[in-house]
């Protein structure tokens, strides 16, 4: 009986540990709201999420595009821009 709880015990904090850096489904929804937003040419969002703003950065640097960050008392502004090529 006790292997079985430490059993129960061990898989349940590997299941936290590996859910705890998965975006939740609000801030994913929120992430795909932005991206159509940049798509149609917007390219300035605001959030009052720390978590959020590192979610678009991480997202930002792998589809080629740059983030700047402005905190102010309640929120964070964020400008996106596309990487242009420099030769």
């Amino acid at each position: 009986m006790k292997k079985f709880t430490a059993i129960v015990i061990a898989s349940l904090l590997m299941t936290g540990f590996a859910l705890a850096g998965q975006p939740s489904e609000a801030d994913q929804k929120w992430l795909s709201v932005v991206e159509k937003k940049v798509a149609e040419g917007q390219m300035q969002v605001s959030t009052p999420s720390e978590e959020r703003v590192q979610l678009l950065k991480d997202w930002a640097a792998t589809h080629g595009y740059s983030v700047e960050v402005t905190k102010s008392d309640i929120a964070y502004r964020i400008e996106v821009s596309k990487l242009l090529a420099r030769k």
